[in-house]
């Protein structure tokens, strides 16, 4: 395993990516005819553009991989401006999205108001860029295998011009209808970012136990994640093998057994390592081991060798005098991260949080940003801090 560790940031980014492979448009769903059945009735608001949304794609479905710290779904709409630039399409779920009907205009256009945002560029990139935000529209959250992974719809959704807003040096910036500014309109569109072989890592989802399988995650807060059959009996550390899938239809197998991923993540070969849930009261792993990144077990010692820093304080306590940061704090299913915001000298432990809707009133969910190739991140470990609002 190599660069695992990068650094802690606070701030996100919105980048324009194409998904990586072609997805069956999720129209067979009910539901989704519903919608699609009622959009047909209507006519765009006056003043307003209509435009389509193509395909979206998830995190790992992009290259390079791209997860933030809420679940990002980006795509384009089809070019409504110069055709030479891309109009991107993003979508922002809460990870405590759940199938259902939600309201768009609940955030009054605000993109740091809203837990399900619609949100877009028109020629990204260029100097006549403009930033569109919805402020009225319908989704469909139809189905949810993991927070990244949904099967969706949006309907009558008004998308118009704003510009970034207080607060602005936060993880979730805030945005501003601009009166009179352009106004594109999106009667019905689809999106499902459900993969063959995808599945949800954390404990007591329907896919993290499944018979003969192990969830293996795919991103570093352990919720996403890639179904393998496991069939085999080796267990932690001992020597594995991967069998890739025959077809896109079947599984990848290993020789270990169910609940164990065959990983060189943490060693310099393939290991069978226990899978687990570093938020699970009891994240499941061997007496003497630590719940890691990417859901999985090993010893203190493996992560601090990568560069990962661990300290004693429970969480909501003053970190060692000095400390100014640390990964890991707290215990064994009651994790936090030692953080210095208020530039005191010393970090307090903030407990982790993977959604935004976890934390409490007065605070909002940071993140740690972890790099892969190609520019690519990983914003999911988060921690809730107050932010002053």
């Amino acid at each position: 395993m190599k660069g695992l560790r990068w650094g802690v940031v606070l701030l996100a980014g919105l980048v324009g990516c194409e998904p990586t492979a072609k997805k069956e448009p999720a129209t067979h769903h009910e539901e989704v005819r519903s919608i699609e059945e009622q959009s047909r009735k209507l006519s765009p608001p006056a003043g307003c553009e209509e435009i389509t949304m193509g395909e979206l794609a998830n995190g790992v479905e992009l290259t390079p991989i791209m997860y933030t710290n809420q679940p990002m779904l980006r795509g384009n709409f089809g070019s409504f401006g110069d055709p030479a630039a891309p109009d991107l399409a993003r979508i922002r779920l809460d990870v405590n999205t759940k199938p259902g009907l939600y309201d768009l205009s609940m955030g009054g256009g605000n993109t740091f108001a809203c837990d399900q945002c619609v949100l877009g560029y028109k020629d990204a990139g260029t100097a006549a860029e403009k930033y569109l935000v919805a402020n009225s529209g319908t989704m469909l959250v139809a189905l949810k295998v993991s927070p990244d992974q949904t099967i969706g719809a949006l309907a009558n959704v008004v998308l118009r011009e704003a510009v970034n807003a207080p607060p602005l040096n936060a993880p979730f910036r805030g945005s501003a209808l601009v009166p009179g500014g352009e106004c594109k309109w999106l009667r019905f569109a689809t999106w499902n970012t459900v993969r063959q072989d995808g599945c949800d890592p954390r404990q007591g989802s329907l896919t993290a136990n499944l018979p003969d399988t192990t969830c293996v995650p795919t991103n570093y807060v352990g919720s996403d994640g890639t179904l393998e059959r496991s069939l085999g009996t080796k267990t932690q550390g001992e020597a594995c093998t991967t069998t890739p899938a025959a077809s896109e239809y079947e599984l990848a197998s290993t020789d270990c057994e169910q609940g164990y991923a065959c990983t060189d993540l943490l060693t310099q070969n393939a290991q069978c390592t226990k899978t687990c849930d570093f938020m699970a009261d009891n994240p499941g792993c061997p007496s003497g081991m630590v719940c890691g990144v990417y859901g999985l077990c090993t010893e203190q010692s493996v992560l601090e060798s990568f560069g990962f820093t661990f300290d004693t304080a429970p969480i909501g306590t003053s970190c060692t005098a000095g400390v100014t940061f640390a990964e890991y704090c707290g215990s064994e299913g009651a994790r936090g991260t030692c953080l210095d915001l208020g530039r005191t000298g010393t970090a307090t432990c903030l407990r982790n949080e993977r959604a935004r809707t976890d934390c409490g009133p007065g605070e909002d969910l940071g993140y740690l940003g972890y790099v892969h190739p190609g520019n690519g991140f990983d914003r999911t470990y988060g921690f809730c801090y107050h932010d002053g609002l």
